[in-house]
Formats: structure tokens, C-alpha cells, sequence
């Protein structure tokens, strides 16, 4: 089974993404954690699933929601999950951050977990961030069958809008405080905020900057002069690539923030929902790696999940089935396992042509000449 299993990782590309929206929660700032999964599936042996885990052994008090990469292999099939909330409002998204080089056994020391298992032990055991790193600090990571070829990094944040990310580096567990509340992949956490950076010359305003240097001409007008919109992102990168999709999803946010008035949850949803949109990958867009032969394949975006850990609402979508689903854990009995599927087998289309209702000659359209 540990071949089948490398074998399979090995088709898992290189790219998730991770972004906090905030929004207004009963004169409180809450978070809506928006997050997409990039895998290729070259072999055919893998599902997703929406799984309640309920605790299951001493030391697990509590039960989660995950979406499950389920690996249909010979002898067994194995689920894991790269994503999950419980019922305290604690959260972890785990991406993939291939320099990950994980903690080593000690004689003598703190007592092993497999990188392979972390998600689901912080998940059952622990009630907020802190509690989450308490927990850490107490255990050695130790690299198991699945993260020797899918290492992660790992964002937490809980109900109190605590966010923090963690990552293993030359053998260390490290530590950020995630005020920029973005992450994506390779390379670490803190070359990507360096990297914003280079951005500045991105503006949140119309460009206007160079209207000094304006000659008037008999044949164009003046020059130069901005014509048309979006020339205050010129230089956005558009690619998908970790650094690129980083930038964007922290500069976007940032000015769709700037430009309205604060949001509320909805307005969150809608803005989380851009967001992924953008970051939205579709089949066959992204090469693959010939030096892996057949293993690497077409990556895409099989799905993707917003969740506000204060509401304790996860919302999820599917490639192919785009509308949001949404699990209310306040209302689940994480005690049963339960499962959905992510997909449903539709494009989630809704036929309203009988559905329309007859319009006012003052509600029709008022057709008029373009000169």
C-alpha cells in the first residue's frame, strides 16, 4: 500500500491557497476563511468527500468537518484530510510547502506524531490556537508515508479571529503570527511577505500620477493619459504560481476592502467567492512536469471551502458543481460520522424559464438610439 500511496502523491501538484476576509459579526470583527485545493489525479484512485469525525479515542474531545482526499488503493481505501473545522471554531488548512522538513525522533523525548496524522489530533484535541501550539510544542512532527512527498505547512485560526501559521524548516518548528492572513505555497511564509514588496507600485486609484507630463498632440489628444480601467493593477502577476497567486489574493483584498464600507458576512461570502474565483485553476491550464513521466498530471481546482469559524459554517463547491453548499456544525451531531459527497453529480444549472413573471410596460426595457 506505502507504493501505491507514493505513487499517487506524486500526481499531487504544488498549489493551494488560502485567504482572510474580514467582516463585521454583531459590532465584532469576525474572519470568512476562504481556501482552494489544486490536486491532479493522473491515476484515477482519488475522491473527495465531506466526512463528520467524530472523537474516537482518550485524548479526542471533540469532532470535526473535514473535506476528505479519499485514495481508492488495492488493499484499502485511505482518507486524509488537508482541511477541517470542529466544533469549537478551530480551524486548520494544511498546504503544501515542499522545503517542509519535519521534526526527527528522540530518545528519551517528547512523544511522536506523524505529519501524516497532525490535522486530525489538533482537530480532535485542541479548542483554539493556542491551545493548538501548546499541543505542538508538547509532540515531535515526525514525517510519515504521505507527507514524505506531500509536505505541508499549516494555517490555524480559531473563533477569536487568532491566525497563526506553522511551519517545519531544517528540522524546526516555526511559528507566525499571520497578519497578512494570506498563504499559498513554496518557498516559506516570510519570503512571500518580503516579496509584497515588490509591489508597490500597485495602486488602489486611478492612475493620475503622470497627468503633469501631458503635451496636447493635433492627431490623439494628450498623452500620456490612462485610458480605460484596470491600468492601476498593471503589473499584477496573472500566473498560477505560489508567489503570484499570493500577491494577488493579498493586494486584491486589500482594495476591495478599501472601496466599500465594512463588510457583513454576506458580503464576505461574495468577496471570498471573487477571490477564489481568481485563483481558480482549470483543467489542463498548468503543465506538468515531464521529468515525472506519467506520475505529474493536469493540475486543477477540485474544490474549495469558505468558513467562518465563529458562526461554525463551512461552505463547500466543486469543479465541476460551483454553487455553495453549506454545513452547519452548531447543528450536527459530531458524535455519528457522516459523509457527502463533493461533487452531486450535476453542474448545479437551475432552469427558470418557467419562472418568470410577466413584466409592466414601466418594468420592460426602455430601448432607445445609439448615435
Amino acid at each position: 500500500m506505502a507504493w501505491w500511496l507514493q505513487a499517487v502523491l506524486l500526481s499531487l501538484a504544488r498549489g493551494c491557497s488560502y485567504v482572510e476576509i474580514p467582516f463585521s459579526d454583531s459590532g465584532k470583527t469576525s474572519y470568512m476563511i476562504a481556501r482552494s485545493m489544486e490536486l491532479a489525479n493522473v491515476l484515477g484512485v482519488m475522491t473527495y468527500n465531506i466526512e463528520v469525525v467524530p472523537p474516537q479515542t482518550d485524548g479526542e474531545k471533540y469532532g470535526y468537518v473535514a473535506p476528505m482526499s479519499v485514495f481508492r488503493l488495492p488493499m484499502a481505501n485511505v482518507s486524509t484530510p488537508a482541511e477541517g473545522m470542529n466544533e469549537k471554531g478551530l480551524t486548520v488548512s494544511a498546504l503544501i510547502l515542499g522545503e517542509s522538513v519535519y521534526e526527527e525522533v528522540q530518545d528519551g523525548g517528547l512523544p511522536t506524531v506523524s505529519a501524516d496524522k497532525v490535522i486530525h489530533q489538533i482537530l480532535t484535541r485542541c479548542d483554539s490556537v493556542e491551545s493548538a501550539l501548546d499541543y505542538l510544542a508538547s509532540v515531535r512532527v515526525v514525517p510519515g508515508v504521505l507527507s514524505r512527498t506531500f509536505p505541508c505547512h499549516m494555517a490555524m485560526a480559531d473563533a477569536t479571529g487568532n491566525s497563526v501559521v506553522v511551519e517545519y524548516l531544517q528540522g524546526k518548528r516555526v511559528v507566525y503570527r499571520n497578519k497578512p492572513r494570506v498563504l499559498t505555497n513554496d518557498p516559506h511564509l516570510d519570503w512571500h511577505w518580503r516579496n509584497l514588496n515588490t509591489y508597490t507600485s500597485l495602486s488602489p486609484s486611478f492612475p493620475e500620477q503622470n497627468n503633469f507630463l501631458q503635451v496636447e498632440t493635433d492627431e490623439v489628444g494628450p498623452v500620456p493619459r490612462t485610458i480605460g480601467h484596470g491600468w492601476n493593477l498593471h503589473g499584477l502577476p496573472g500566473d498560477t504560481s505560489a508567489p503570484s497567486r499570493f500577491v494577488r489574493l493579498f493586494y486584491l483584498r486589500g482594495y476591495a476592502l478599501h472601496a466599500q464600507e465594512k463588510l457583513d458576512e454576506a458580503g464576505a461570502i461574495v468577496l471570498g467567492t471573487a477571490l477564489l474565483n481568481n485563483v481558480f485553476i482549470p483543467y489542463g491550464t498548468v503543465a506538468a512536469d515531464p521529468s515525472m513521466m506519467h506520475a505529474d498530471g493536469p493540475e486543477y481546482t477540485p474544490y474549495a471551502v469558505l468558513k467562518s469559524p465563529a458562526e461554525r459554517k463551512m461552505l463547500f463547491r466543486g469543479y465541476r458543481n460551483t454553487r455553495w453548499r453549506q454545513i452547519d456544525i452548531s447543528k450536527l451531531d459530531l458524535s455519528k460520522a457522516q459523509t457527502w459527497p463533493m461533487e452531486d453529480g450535476t453542474l448545479g444549472i437551475d432552469d427558470i424559464t418557467s419562472l418568470g413573471s410577466l413584466a409592466t410596460p414601466q418594468q420592460g426595457l426602455v430601448q432607445s438610439t445609439v448615435v
